[in-house]
């Protein structure tokens, strides 16, 4: 009876896949999420971009079967310039996944997350919206307008066309060398903008229950950009899903440097740019 009882309560499939980027700079973070969401929400699909990360790090989590790990390797002239390719790497595997018809629903999770529940209870908003994130639309600055620490897309051709402009926002933006950190939620502002005057885009904001630092949400979510050193609570949660313990949740996020000026370029996207059909020469 107890056995009916948690499969009639257990969240139904609702054919959710996982895109989770970071580099060197987040992997306890990175590793947490995945730990958590093994402890949690362990059927799900999941695909892991790894910047600058050896291959013996994340093989644990490789050898689970629904977990995918794409590993790359790129030489910076600066750790913000690393930073400022991160941001804006993960659009190109968003918009990836996104196109690819095996690809149901996708949620997009940064690393400074932990998921408490199973991310299949997520499969109601799909059926509700178009584009799943916390928005505040009247904030002054359109970069702060969406956060990108949960993002989640449904499979229908308003969704696809948004992750399509969101990369030719970014190659816009990128005629002028860029150095904004936001410059992720900047140019998906501007996507959604323009897909949404076309087109028309369903859009739910995500809160509690879904998202946020109360007990109850479903994905917990943290600053690491921010130094969380005294949130004891923070580091109660966080050391529940890693094998080295955490004494303070450090920002390990390079800041701008300002003894010398990094930017962001088109050539540094180079690759990216030209898989999806734009030629940065």
């Amino acid at each position: 009876m107890i056995n009916q009882l948690i499969q009639a309560f257990k969240p139904k499939s609702s054919n959710v896949t996982i895109s989770v980027s970071f580099d060197n700079k987040y992997l306890d973070y990175g590793k947490i999420l995945l730990n958590s969401l093994i402890k949690n929400s362990p059927d799900v699909k999941v695909v892991v971009l790894a910047i600058n990360i050896p291959e013996n790090d994340l093989k644990k989590f490789a050898e689970i079967e629904n977990i995918k790990v794409i590993h790359e390797n790129k030489n910076f002239l600066h750790a913000y310039e690393q930073r400022l390719y991160v941001t804006t790497r993960r659009i190109f595997l968003i918009n990836e996944l996104r196109q690819d018809s095996s690809t149901e629903n996708l949620l997009q999770l940064d690393a400074d997350a932990i998921v408490k529940r199973n991310l299949n209870r997520f499969g109601t908003l799909f059926q509700q919206g178009d584009f799943c994130i916390f928005a505040r639309p009247k904030m002054k600055h359109e970069a702060l307008r969406l956060t990108m620490n949960v993002l989640g897309l449904s499979n229908s051709s308003v969704a696809k066309e948004l992750t399509q402009e969101w990369v030719k926002q970014l190659w816009k933006i990128l005629e002028e060398p860029q150095q904004s950190k936001y410059i992720d939620q900047l140019t998906l502002w501007k996507a959604y903008e323009k897909v949404n005057q076309e087109y028309g885009v369903k859009l739910v904001n995500l809160g509690t229950p879904w998202i946020g630092s109360s007990r109850n949400t479903i994905i917990r979510t943290f600053y690491a950009t921010k130094n969380a050193k005294g949130d004891r609570k923070l580091l109660k949660e966080l050391n529940k899903f890693t094998e080295n313990y955490l004494k303070e949740a450090p920002s390990n996020a390079p800041a701008k440097p300002e003894e010398t000026e990094v930017f962001l370029t088109r050539s540094l996207l180079s690759e990216h740019f030209e898989k999806f059909g734009l030629s940065a020469s």
